[in-house]
C-alpha cells in the first residue's frame, strides 16, 4: 500500500485539512522533512489573495525541478492562474498528485494525466529550498 493512502478520503478543512497544510503535514510526517514555520496561508483572505499567497510561498520556498520524485510540491494551475498545490507521488509506476479539493471536500488522488478532467493543470514541480 502507497504511503498517499492514509490522507485519501480526509474532509477538506479550510485552514486545518486544506491544500497548503496538506502538503506541510506530508512532508514532516511521511518524509521527516523541515518545513519552514512561517510558511502559513491567511486563510481569511479572498480565494483570488490565497492564491497570490501559494503561489508566493511556493517560489519563495521551493527549488523548481524536471524531474520530481515523492513529496515535492506541484503547484497547479486552476481558474487562470496559479492557485492550488498538491503532493507528488509516484504509484503504481503512474505519476500522481495528492491534494486536497475544496470542491471535492476531501483529500484525493489524481494521475497527473487525469488532471484536466477536474480544470487543474500544471504549474511546476519544486522540491523544497
Amino acid at each position: 500500500m502507497h504511503w498517499s493512502s492514509k490522507y485519501i478520503g480526509r474532509p477538506y478543512v479550510l485552514g486545518d485539512a486544506d491544500c497548503a497544510r496538506l502538503l506541510s503535514d506530508v512532508r514532516v510526517e511521511q518524509f521527516g522533512l523541515p518545513v519552514p514555520s512561517i510558511v502559513d496561508v491567511d486563510r481569511a483572505q479572498s480565494r483570488l489573495g490565497r492564491a497570490g499567497q501559494v503561489d508566493d510561498l511556493v517560489h519563495e520556498y521551493g527549488a523548481p525541478t524536471d524531474s520530481p520524485k515523492d513529496g515535492d510540491a506541484v503547484l497547479m494551475i486552476c481558474a487562470g492562474r496559479p492557485s492550488h498545490v498538491g503532493v507528488y507521488c509516484l504509484v503504481d509506476g503512474d505519476p500522481c498528485v495528492l491534494h486536497a479539493m475544496q470542491n471535492a471536500g476531501m483529500v484525493v488522488l489524481h494521475k497527473i494525466r487525469e488532471l484536466n478532467r477536474c480544470f487543474l493543470k500544471i504549474e511546476g514541480y519544486y522540491s523544497w529550498k
